[in-house]
C-alpha cells in the first residue's frame, strides 16, 4: 500500500462500511437473459471485480417496469422472481469482502433497441440523436414508474445487496424531468424547477417507504449535459443541493453527458484523462454528502491524488475494471506496474452492447466470459513443452505469455528490433498512442515470465526446427494488400503502411482512397490534414469511417470538420493517371474525373503472412497460427486467438 494513504483506506456511506475507495461503476454488460431474469454469467461478472479487490461493486440500472427496458436484456427489476438469481450476486460478491449496490433505470426516451415498442418521456418529443417519438406520460404512467422503483428497490434488498442507487443521469427518464428542455408540462410535474423535481423526489420516497431510512440510497447524477440545449455544471449542483436538503439521499454518483453527447458519457481516448475531476471537486464544495469521481480515471496514483486534494470521497472505475479487474489488488499490493491498463477504444465494449450483445474487452478476453477465462481458470500444464512464437505482434505475445504462465518453455522470434507488431504504426495517428498500452503490458508480462526473445532474427523453416520445437505458433502477420487498377504502381501511389513507416513523400493535395472505414483512412486523412495538407478522402462507404466506434467516430468528425478535408462517399477509385484519378459511383456507375493530385495513398484490406505456417504444417509435432497470419482482424480477435492457442498448448 505504499503511496497509497487514501484509495485503501475503509469509507462508511451511510451505515455501510466498504473496505477502500474503489467502486465499479453501472453500465449495461448485455450479459443477462431476454427474460429478465438473471444469470450465472452476469454474477460472475460482478464477482470477478470484487475478487480483483474494488470495495464497492454498484450493478447496472436494471428496469424499474417493462416500459423501462432499454434492451431486452436488462433485468425485470418490478418482478420478485428476480430475488433468488440476484442473491447469487450478492452473496458472490461478500465472499470476497466487497459491497454491493443495485441501480434502478426506468430507460424513458433512451434506447439500444431499433426499433422500440414505446418511449415514455415527459413531453412527446424524440430524444435529439434519436428518430424515436414519445407517448407524453400520463399521471397513471408516473404511478406505474414509481411503484416500479419501490418494488426494485424492495427486491434489491430482499436479495441481501447492501444499498440502491437511482439514475438522474446520462440516460432515463428521471433526468428527462428535472431538465427544462425536454420537460414542457403544464400540470404538477412541470414547469418550475419544483414542479420539475417532484417525479424524482417521489420516486425517492417511495423507495425509503419500501426499504426504511437505514438503507444506502444514492444518484446516479448527470452534472453537465454537455449539449447546445441541455443543462451545464451550475444546474446539476443545483440538483444534488437539492436532493441533499431532502434528507433521504445518501450519496452522490458523479456522471455527464447524454445520449446526444455520449462520447462524454463514455469518453474515448480523445477526451482527456480526469476530464470530470473538476465536477466532483465542485459538487465536494457545494453539498456533504459522499461523492463518487468518475471520468477516465484509470490509474491508482491519479486515482489516489483525486483523494488525497479532497475533490471526491471515492474513485469510480467501469472501463479500467473491465480490462483488469485486479487493478485494486495489485496497486495494493505494490504492483501497479502489472495493471493491464484500460485504453478506452470503446471497441470492445460499449460498442458490443450498444449492439446488445455480450461485453468484451479488447485485450482482456475474459470479460464477460469469467467461468472459463476468469481470475483462477488458468490451470498448469500437464506437460511442459517446449513453444517457440514466431512474431511478437499482439497475438504473439499473447500466447507466449499464457503459454508461460502455463509452465511451458517458450522462445519468441521477432525478426525486428522490437515488439509490438501495426499496433506500433496504428499509434502514430492521431489520438491513437494509448493502443501501445496493449502490447507495452504483454512486454512486460512475456519479461516477468521469462519468455526467451530474439531480436533481429528471420525465422525459417530450417532455423524453426533446428530448435526441436514441441509445438510452434505462427504470428507472422500480414501486409497491405494491393488495390488492383491501373497506375497503381505510379511513383507518386502508396499504400497506409508507405507512409506510417515514414517511406512516402507526400505532397500537398492528397486523394486518399479508403476501403476499410476504419482508422487507417480516417486517422490518416485527419494527420495529413493536420500538418496543412489537402486531403480528399474517397471511399465506396455510406461515409467515412462508418466503421469505427461511435463515439470516436463523432469526435474524429468534430475535429476534421475543422480541417482541410473533403469527403466523397458512394465511389470507387478506378484509375490513377499521373495526378488525376477516375472515380466511379458504385450505384450510378457514372464516373468522374478527379485533377490536380500531388500524392494518392490507399486503404484496402490486408493478407496474412502465411508461407512460414504452410512450410512448418506437418513438419512440426504441432503448428497453429494466431492473429493476423490467420486471417487479418482487429486488436481484439489477435489477443483472443493468442489466449485461446495458448491455453490449448
Amino acid at each position: 500500500m505504499s503511496g497509497f494513504s487514501h484509495l485503501f483506506t475503509p469509507f462508511s456511506i451511510g451505515n455501510v462500511t466498504v473496505k477502500n475507495r474503489i467502486v465499479f461503476l453501472p453500465h449495461f454488460n448485455a450479459l443477462s437473459s431476454e427474460d429478465g431474469m438473471p444469470t450465472e454469467r452476469d454474477a460472475l461478472y460482478f464477482a470477478e471485480r470484487a475478487k480483483g479487490g474494488a470495495g464497492l461493486i454498484i450493478m447496472y440500472g436494471i428496469a424499474c417496469t417493462l416500459s423501462g427496458k432499454m434492451s431486452q436484456k436488462f433485468i425485470h427489476g418490478w418482478d420478485p422472481q428476480i430475488v433468488p438469481g440476484l442473491s447469487q450476486y450478492a452473496e458472490l460478491v461478500h465472499q470476497h469482502g466487497s459491497k454491493i449496490f443495485g441501480q434502478i433505470n426506468h430507460g424513458g426516451h433512451t434506447t439500444l433497441q431499433n426499433p422500440p415498442q414505446l418511449l415514455f418521456a415527459p413531453t412527446q418529443m424524440p430524444e435529439p440523436s434519436s428518430p424515436f417519438n414519445t407517448k407524453e406520460m400520463e399521471i397513471e404512467d408516473i404511478q406505474e414508474v414509481i411503484e416500479g422503483f419501490a418494488k426494485t428497490a424492495l427486491h434489491f434488498k430482499m436479495a441481501g445487496f447492501d444499498g440502491v442507487e437511482i439514475k438522474v443521469a446520462h440516460d432515463g427518464l428521471l433526468r428527462s424531468f428535472v431538465s427544462e428542455f425536454f420537460n414542457r408540462r403544464t400540470d404538477q410535474y412541470g414547469g418550475s424547477f419544483e414542479n420539475r423535481l417532484r417525479f424524482p423526489l417521489e420516486v425517492i420516497q417511495a423507495i425509503r417507504d419500501a426499504v426504511g431510512d437505514d438503507y444506502p440510497l444514492g444518484i446516479r447524477l448527470c452534472l453537465d449535459e454537455y449539449t447546445s440545449w441541455g443543462y451545464g455544471l451550475d444546474f446539476g449542483l443545483k440538483l444534488a443541493k437539492a436532493f441533499e436538503e431532502t434528507g433521504q439521499v445518501t450519496y452522490i454518483n458523479t456522471d455527464a453527458g447524454t445520449f446526444s453527447s455520449f462520447y462524454m458519457e463514455i469518453p474515448p481516448a480523445a477526451v482527456p484523462k480526469g476530464f470530470a475531476v473538476h465536477m466532483s471537486a465542485s459538487l465536494k464544495d457545494t453539498i456533504k454528502l459522499p461523492v463518487i469521481a468518475f471520468g477516465r480515471i484509470n490509474d491508482p496514483v491519479q486515482a489516489e491524488k483525486i483523494l488525497a486534494d479532497g475533490q471526491a470521497d471515492l474513485i469510480g472505475m467501469a472501463r479500467p475494471l473491465i480490462a483488469d479487474p485486479e487493478l485494486p489488488n495489485k496497486a495494493m499490493r505494490g504492483d501497479a506496474d502489472d495493471v493491464r491498463a484500460c485504453i478506452h477504444c470503446n471497441d470492445g465494449c460499449i460498442f458490443q452492447v450498444m449492439q446488445e450483445k455480450a461485453i468484451r474487452c479488447i485485450h482482456n478476453p475474459a470479460a464477460g466470459r469469467e467461468k472459463t477465462l476468469g481470475i483462477g481458470t488458468l490451470m498448469p500444464a500437464a506437460v511442459k513443452k517446449r513453444v517457440v512464437v514466431i512474431g511478437g505482434g499482439v497475438a504473439g505475445l499473447k500466447v507466449s505469455e499464457i503459454a508461460a504462465l502455463r509452465g511451458h518453455q517458450v522462445t519468441l522470434i521477432e525478426k525486428s528490433g522490437q515488439l509490438g507488431g501495426q499496433v506500433l504504426l496504428a499509434s502514430k495517428l492521431p489520438y491513437r498512442d494509448q493502443l501501445l498500452e496493449v502490447p507495452s503490458h504483454l512486454i512486460k508480462r512475456v519479461n516477468r515470465l521469462g519468455v526467451e526473445v530474439l531480436y533481429n532474427t528471420e525465422a525459417t523453416e530450417a532455423s524453426v526446427r533446428s530448435l526441436q520445437p514441441d509445438a510452434v505458433v505462427i504470428a507472422t502477420g500480414s501486409y497491405s494488400g494491393k488495390l488492383n487498377i491501373p497506375g497503381i504502381d505510379q511513383d507518386n501511389v502508396y499504400n497506409v503502411y508507405d507512409v506510417l513507416q515514414g517511406k512516402a513523400a507526400i505532397g500537398d493535395r492528397v486523394l486518399l482512397i479508403d476501403r476499410g472505414g476504419h482508422y487507417k483512412g480516417a486517422g490518416m486523412a485527419e494527420l495529413l490534414a493536420s500538418q496543412g495538407k489537402h486531403v480528399h478522402i474517397v471511399t465506396p462507404l455510406l461515409f467515412v469511417g462508418e466503421n469505427l466506434e461511435p463515439s470516436n467516430r463523432a469526435l474524429l468528425y468534430q475535429r476534421i470538420s475543422k480541417l482541410d478535408i473533403e469527403m466523397t462517399p458512394h465511389v470507387e477509385a478506378v484509375s490513377i493517371h499521373g495526378r488525376d484519378a477516375v472515380i466511379q459511383h458504385v450505384y450510378s456507375g457514372k464516373e468522374q474525373r478527379l485533377s490536380g493530385y500531388d500524392t494518392f495513398i490507399y486503404v484496402t484490406y490486408n493478407h496474412s503472412n502465411e508461407a512460414l505456417y504452410h512450410a512448418l504444417k506437418g513438419k512440426c509435432k504441432e503448428v497453429y497460427r494466431v492473429g493476423d497470419s490467420a486471417a487479418p482482424r482487429m486488436i481484439e480477435q489477435a489477443v483472443w486467438d493468442g489466449e485461446e492457442i495458448g491455453r490449448k498448448l
